[in-house]
């Protein structure tokens, strides 16, 4: 059950003594422990509380109580300031009817939210819509298990004698309880799931075995770890199945060698670490030891040609004898013979029949035996050729042939309708669900071994698996499939996109159906943006549903080249088709080649630059940029459209290099056009010139001239869209930006600024990316006018409309924190939005370690601020290990520097201060060796904090060496006009004056 968030003034610590700690505070244990790398299990959590309880001390009475149940009146002064108004300007959607019984892996906060803001967040398992199907009935097979008795002396208890207890009391008149020993339960049960990437199908099937397990009541404990191929291609595991997300440990440190612990590890057994034979010498030294058995998903056919295969035969459990299960195979008709000195491993079907069988064996008493299949494991188990169930043929009819060969019906009616979506696990499922309800796991698992597909790279802005057919397969699964069937499967997605991503993303399945119905688009040709390219969900979304439309209608070329190119370049801006492009770029190549004329170079240029803002060029980022410059090259002429067009390469240029001779040459190629023209130019130039002048604002020191001329251009092109009645999103762009711009310009009417962006909120309509950035821009504009209570309001609905696993997200978030921190004053209310940021960044981003400086700079402050009352001290630690790791791991300079200068300060609040002196002067150091460009606001803090240090360490001249130092960083910083804290820089002369008159008196 979710537990509600305290109020937002008020951050609840966990209580060391246990009971008095609560949900809440078992949640900030939680996500202090997975902060510092500590992956806890449920049970290793219960055990530390439960220890706590017998070891804490007694609280003094100087404890408050505060502490552990915020007070029920709401805080006024400064957390009025941060804390958002009790009225929602959006009302919230009822939450879903949820099962106490059945959960899922969800996040604590949904994102509809709380109204008060999380102060803290973790995954959780939340309650569930819905129950698993069958789930019944394999907790009916699965019963026999209670009587599954270990190979281990039982542990004796204590339970209650109802007969003795009811004579007893009869005969003393009172009641009187008799107890007597009792063995207590001592089974466990270990889930371990394959982590590669195929295996995703198959959470259901775990998610059916572990809700069975733990309503059976015949296990203690029922554990779930992920199995994991480390860097070196061992085994490990972790409690989550992304590895970037989970603290991975050898998986040998969860083998059980009493016998006690049951484990069925659900496999596929196609993975990297199978084929490597990792998994295979770990089920060995297992089998060793306790009872495992893997339960194989795919049918039984293609077992042979995963890294498991299994001979059919006889399964013998024989209690007493030994620990691991004994396997009798049947006549070898043929097969090979098992290697010697390999082990027996049971292989199970995900059945009701096969594992209640199975749970028979054990539970059984006496020798029992079943029909099963079991797979042979050595200790030092080879490698296997990475060649999946079917074989790696290369031709697409090859392909084909040996799948049909042997996928069931449904399989290959499966991968039939899916050659007209994206492969992405949810719309794959769904078009299960849809339209083949007679498929499932098994089916879905045959189409993505089945040699047909191939595993696209992973990206931060599509989690998941994504998947493409081979070349040449999805057209000969689009021979096999109908027109109206294909119709039927883009409806589906085009609802799962409506679904998904609102109205705020253009329905490409949706225009895809209407061009196959023969009809016109609903919607207008988008108009050529200068900003480009489509986001990754859309792209996703568009290039399949194009490709199904080009395959079923095909367009035929206009005459002419060129003329095509043109047609090309319109079609891939309505549909986003990645061909077009290609197609696009080798008639402008050839046309280039046979004339080399001014269109044929203009019409290149804009082919280059459309690529290179594919999603696809955008994961390589030096194949972009290639691009760029060579359609730069191509842009030379003096035409009013190639001068756009070469002005938005050059900014796209400075966005890949940030190099600022790129917007100069941009705005110089701009101003060079005349004012004249049609009515479109002209727009497009005051646009393209607005938005190059306010990226130029943004990057130089002296911002105000170039904001000052982008304020010009933008309410000059805002006035031309209006005469060229362009569609509300782009008035609600250039809004924005215009916004932008003036929050650059000194003098700036706040007022203004809310009118402004108000308006481009109206115009952005349904444009989620918009919307988002409306609401961002109103954030920042209250947060710039110290309006915190408006600003918190503002970070929220911002917050409500970036999408939940987003980088945007993340970012809205860090900001968000930023300022409660830096700004306000409230590191409490800070720590949680930072945790919530830092659950959700992925480990790559640079911004994770930009987080674990703020956290960590969060959770210091909270302690300073309550040193009067004791402090909570793991805050210290905390915050020293977040920042040790940002200080070794950013990727940026400052934010090393910044870390270190922390790190330093941070620990003199550790216990026995005295010990930690060298380690603070090495600190001190490092932060000043990572900033190369001075003066610097860091690089002072750093010499002041130094010199501190060395007037404890008793060493006055090294001390009054660095105030002197950090004196010149305060006046070089003034001398730039950059604003500087004057009571840090009036401490610092104050103390270089203090030991030079000291120096002098010597």
């Amino acid at each position: 059950m979710t537990t509600p968030d305290p109020p937002p003034g008020d951050t609840p610590r966990p209580d060391p003594a246990g009971p008095s700690a609560g949900p809440d505070g078992l949640a900030e244990l939680v996500g202090r422990l997975r902060a510092a790398g500590r992956d806890v299990s449920a049970r290793e959590l219960a055990e530390a509380v439960w220890l706590a309880r017998l070891t804490a001390p007694r609280p003094r009475s100087g404890d408050r109580p505060e502490h552990h149940e915020p007070p029920p009146t709401r805080p006024t002064g400064s957390d009025e300031a941060v804390r958002p108004p009790a009225d929602e300007p959006e009302p919230r959607p009822e939450p879903p009817p949820r099962s106490a019984e059945h959960t899922a892996p969800l996040s604590l906060y949904a994102p509809s939210g709380a109204d008060a803001v999380p102060t803290r967040s973790f995954p959780i398992r939340a309650p569930a819509t819905g129950a698993l199907s069958g789930l019944l009935g394999l907790q009916r097979a699965l019963r026999p298990l209670r009587g599954y008795r270990p190979p281990v002396a039982p542990v004796l208890g204590a339970e209650l004698d109802e007969e003795a207890t009811a004579e007893r009391s009869a005969a003393d008149g009172i009641l009187r309880p008799v107890r007597r020993p009792a063995a207590h339960r001592e089974a466990e049960i270990q889930l371990l799931m394959d982590a590669s990437p195929t295996a995703s199908v198959w959470h259901l099937t775990l998610e059916r075995l572990r809700q069975a397990c733990e309503r059976l009541g015949a296990f203690r404990d029922v554990q779930v770890h992920y199995l994991h191929q480390g860097p070196d291609g061992s085994a490990m595991a972790g409690t989550g199945p992304d590895p970037h997300h989970t603290r991975l440990r050898p998986a040998d440190q969860h083998r059980d060698v009493t016998g006690r612990r049951l484990t069925l590890v659900i496999s596929d057994c196609v993975g990297p670490l199978w084929q490597s034979g990792g998994a295979q010498r770990l089920l060995y030294r297992w089998a060793e030891v306790s009872q495992i058995a893997v339960v194989q998903p795919l049918p039984p056919r293609l077992w042979d040609r995963t890294a498991l295969p299994a001979d059919p035969g006889m399964l013998v459990h024989e209690p007493g004898v030994g620990r691991g299960m004994r396997f009798v195979a049947d006549e070898r008709h043929g097969r090979a013979e098992p290697p010697a000195g390999a082990l027996p491993v049971p292989v199970l079907l995900p059945t009701d029949r096969v594992l209640g069988g199975w749970a028979q064996l054990l539970g059984g008493t006496g020798t029992r035996t079943m029909r099963g299949a079991a797979g042979w494991v050595l200790p030092r188990h080879p490698a296997q050729p990475a060649s999946g169930p079917y074989g790696g043929a290369r031709t697409p009819q090859a392909r084909l042939r040996d799948f049909r060969s042997g996928a069931s019906p449904g399989a290959l009616e499966l991968a039939v309708h899916l050659a007209a979506v994206p492969l992405y696990l949810p719309v794959m499922q769904l078009v299960q669900e849809a339209l083949l309800p007679d498929t499932g796991p098994m089916q879905l698992a045959e189409v993505l071994l089945g040699g047909l597909l191939e595993r696209l790279p992973d990206t931060v802005d599509v989690p998941g698996p994504r998947y493409d057919f081979a070349p040449g397969v999805r057209e000969l699964l689009l021979e096999m499939l109908d027109r109206g069937a294909a119709e039927l499967v883009l409806k589906y997605l085009s609802e799962y996109v409506t679904r998904r991503f609102g109205k705020g993303m253009r329905n490409f399945p949706a225009l895809a159906v209407a061009r196959l119905q023969g009809q016109e688009a609903d919607e207008p040709t988008v108009p050529e943006d200068p900003d480009g390219g489509p986001q990754a969900d859309e792209e996703l979304f568009a290039q399949v549903p194009a490709r199904v439309v080009r395959w079923y209608r095909p367009v035929r070329p206009v005459p002419g080249r060129l003329d095509e190119v043109e047609r090309l370049l319109g079609l891939w801006r309505d549909r986003r088709d990645r061909q077009m492009l290609f197609d696009a770029q080798a008639l402008a190549e050839a046309a280039l080649a046979a004339d080399g004329d001014g269109r044929s170079r203009h019409l290149l240029g804009r082919v280059l630059f459309a690529r290179a803002n594919t999603t696809e060029a955008r994961r390589d980022p030096e194949e972009a940029h290639r691009l760029l410059v060579r359609a730069e090259g191509l842009l030379t002429g003096q035409e009013p459209a190639t001068a756009v067009a070469r002005a938005d390469v050059r900014h796209e240029l400075w966005r890949q290099d940030h190099d600022t001779r790129w917007l100069y040459a941009a705005v110089a190629g701009l101003a060079e056009m005349s004012d004249g023209g049609e009515l479109a130019t002209r727009t497009a130039r005051r646009l393209r010139m607005g938005r190059v002048l306010l990226d130029l604002a943004r990057t130089v020191p002296e911002r105000e001239q170039p904001a000052t001329a982008a304020v010009t251009e933008l309410r000059s092109a805002l006035a031309l869209l209006d005469d060229l009645e362009a569609p509300p999103h782009r008035r609600a762009g250039a809004l924005l930006d215009l916004v932008a711009a003036l929050r650059l310009t000194r003098g700036h009417d706040t007022a203004e600024l809310l009118t402004l962006t108000d308006a481009a909120e109206s115009a952005a309509e349904d444009s989620a990316p918009l919307l988002l950035r409306a609401r961002h821009e109103r954030a920042r504009i209250h947060r710039a006018a110290r309006d915190w209570e408006s600003a918190a309001t503002a970070y929220r609905q911002a917050e409500r409309s970036a999408p939940r696993d987003s980088h945007v997200r993340c970012e809205l978030l860090a900001e968000w924190g930023e300022m409660l921190l830096t700004e306000t004053g409230r590191p409490d209310r800070a720590e949680g939005i930072l945790r919530e940021a830092l659950t959700n960044v992925t480990s790559r981003a640079p911004l994770r370690w930009r987080l674990h400086l703020l956290l960590g700079t969060a959770l210091l402050d909270r302690y300073r601020d309550d040193r009067v009352g004791g402090g909570f001290l793991p805050d210290v630690y905390e915050g020293c290990h977040l920042l040790e790791l940002a200080a070794r791991r950013a990727a940026d300079p400052a934010t090393r520097a910044r870390s270190w200068l922390t790190l330093a300060g941070a620990r003199l609040d550790l216990p026995d201060p005295e010990s930690h002196l060298a380690t603070v002067e090495s600190d001190y150091g490092r932060a000043l060796r990572e900033i190369t460009e001075p003066p610097s606001l860091t690089a002072a803090r750093a010499l002041h904090g130094r010199g501190e240090l060395y007037e404890r360490m008793a060493r006055p001249s090294a001390a009054l060496a660095d105030y002197r130092a950090a004196d010149r960083h305060w006046r070089g910083l003034t001398e730039q006009g950059t604003p500087v804290p004057e009571d840090e820089a009036r401490a610092t002369r104050e103390r270089a004056e203090a030991l030079a008159h000291r120096e002098r008196s010597w």
